[in-house]
């Protein structure tokens, strides 16, 4: 079914519902890149470009420079997330507790979810490599557990909300009592499935050189650049052994434990029967850590005492329906971006426009491809693992950590043997795209085949359904919620990869891939920050284009057709 039929049948709110916001805040992010744009100079620095040679290399050799690269890059991931999820958190208190700043707190978080993270690398730079590295990672978190914490509160039963204003409960115990509660899960949820993606952006911030030179650094991306830069393949085989062990900790240890013990404020449990992670069983045996824990919640539990704020009715608030104008404004609002953009720029001109559509409808394909060769593959192999309870048991895991694993540290291993093999570059970005988003679509179809109903698979067996009509009857209908997932999720996150994914200079040999991705990484080595920003507004649109026009008009298909009705 095309998207074009498919919206046909999805008029009304429901189809109209998270688009607005989406909408606007992204043609605000691309006007204020449009108007960034006039102030930023043609260059960081005078730059001559004479390949990735850079006088900032540092030893690669040593136990200790590899302990220090390892703690380094695990510090700022630890970092990443805590500024994250506090970022997440004030937004989503912001958006929630002042209407003023509802709408505008909504638009924001709107245009943060279609902007691409690494196009804001050179501008962080210039304050310092840490605060790029942790800030621009942090961003990964902060949008989708603010959304979380926000559609968790609009689900609270009217029943509890009865109850609190019964039992004379201010607002600020409101906050710790019934909606902190309500919206732990679904940001613990929110912050792990955020993770690959800030994963692969922090190694991407090591990673990049900027205004041509290499990060000197502490950190694995940067060990695995540095050595791939100068050829050495067993350095950079070091360094993704590395980060894999880094992710599988960080994800065994803090991860995944925080979801476990988020599950208990679920009024449907996730994990019922599940046995407790190590490291929360570690925590609960330990005294010095059990009594630490216990302190801690006695200051929270004071804390949450506090009788501020008033114990009065909310006001409910209303969904009004967009307007059918916002459509026309926002084409209008459009050609007046194009116009600020272009209109007596002091270093870009049309001929750029045309570069970068030319490049975007490039990488759209290469984009589209990956996806279905992926979708070929993985669909009936993961239906495959999924039949069977072992054989799912085996591959959730293998499939977490693949999809956890950053595999953009890979790419520059990955150049070399392509190269090696004389594959075009126009087709080396198209595997690495491939590459990348398997592991996002193989877990997508084992949550789907997990929660799929079997009493309906074993009535279908029993009726001796095969073939097409299994599939297109039995199977697709039922796993087309958690594929679209997969997919759209994909989609929206390969355009940031596709900065990394299109790079043609790993190695000294440079040899052009083509693409908007490749167009924004010479920009961003080169220091043409007017350049980054335009590539930087091509990118937000065609993750805005996907989402408007594509997934999330399949999505309310789905709801409608598929789902069964939420009371």
């Amino acid at each position: 079914m095309s998207p074009l039929r498919v919206r046909r049948g999805t008029r009304g709110a429901d189809r109209k519902s998270g688009l607005t916001a989406s909408l606007v805040g992204t043609l605000i992010v691309v006007a204020a890149l449009a108007l960034f744009s006039r102030f930023l100079p043609s260059r960081l620095t005078p730059f001559h470009h004479g390949g990735l040679i850079t006088p900032h290399f540092r030893s690669l050799a040593g136990l200790q420079v590899l302990l220090g690269d390892f703690g380094h890059t695990a510090l700022r991931m630890i970092g990443a997330t805590l500024t994250g999820s506090l970022l997440g958190a004030v937004l989503a208190l912001l958006a929630a507790k002042l209407p003023v700043l509802r709408g505008a707190v909504g638009t924001a978080l709107g245009g943060m979810h279609m902007v691409p993270l690494l196009c804001l690398l050179p501008f962080l730079r210039l304050l310092g490599f840490e605060v790029a590295a942790i800030g621009t990672t942090s961003l990964c978190f902060a949008a989708p557990i603010a959304t979380a914490a926000l559609g968790a509160w609009t689900q609270i039963p009217r029943t509890l909300e009865e109850a609190t204003r019964g039992l004379g409960l201010t607002s600020w115990q409101r906050l710790w009592r019934l909606e902190a509660p309500f919206a732990i899960p679904a940001g613990v949820t929110a912050l792990a499935r955020a993770m690959p993606l800030a994963w692969c952006v922090l190694i991407a911030t090591e990673m990049l050189p900027v205004n041509g030179a290499l990060s000197s650094r502490p950190g694995l991306g940067a060990h695995a650049a540095q050595a791939a830069a100068i050829g050495s393949l067993w350095q950079t085989a070091i360094a993704a052994i590395l980060i894999g062990i880094l992710a599988f900790l960080y994800d065994s240890c803090l991860v995944f434990p925080w979801q476990i013990w988020a599950d208990r404020y679920r009024l449907h449990p996730l994990f019922d029967g599940a046995p407790d992670p190590w490291m929360l069983k570690f925590w609960r045996r330990t005294r010095l850590l059990k009594r630490a824990g216990e302190r801690l919640r006695r200051a929270l539990a004071w804390l949450g005492d506090m009788r501020w704020g008033g114990t009065g009715f909310r006001p409910v608030v209303h969904s009004v329906s967009p307007s059918p104008l916002i459509g026309l404004s926002s084409g209008l609002f459009l050609l007046l971006i194009v116009v600020g953009f272009f209109y007596r720029h002091h270093a870009l001109a049309l001929v750029d426009l045309e570069i970068v559509v030319e490049q975007s409808l490039i990488s759209a394909l290469r984009m589209t491809a990956a996806l279905v060769l992926a979708i070929a593959l993985w669909l009936p192999l993961g239906v495959w693992l999924g039949l069977s309870a072992r054989r799912a048991a085996i591959a959730r895991v293998t499939a977490r950590f693949l999809t956890l694993y950053p595999k953009n540290i890979l790419f520059p291993v990955l150049c070399l043997a392509l190269t090696t093999l004389n594959f075009s570059p126009l087709v080396w970005p198209l595997i690495l795209c491939f590459f990348f988003v398997q592991g996002l679509l193989l877990a997508q179809i084992l949550r789907g085949m997990r929660s799929y109903p079997v009493d309906l698979l074993q009535a279908a067996r029993n009726l001796q359904i095969r073939g097409w009509l299994w599939w297109s009857r039995v199977l697709l209908p039922g796993l087309a919620p958690a594929l679209l997932e997969a997919v759209s999720t994909a989609s929206m996150t390969g355009w940031t990869i596709l900065i990394l994914a299109e790079r043609s200079s790993w190695t000294l040999q440079n040899r052009d891939g083509s693409g908007i991705g490749a167009y924004v990484a010479h920009a961003i080595e080169t220091g043409d920050l007017p350049r980054v920003v335009l590539g930087a507004a091509v990118l937000t649109l065609c993750i805005a284009l996907g989402e408007i026009l594509v997934w999330h008009p399949l999505r309310v298909q789905i709801r409608r057709r598929i789902l069964p009705p939420q009371n």
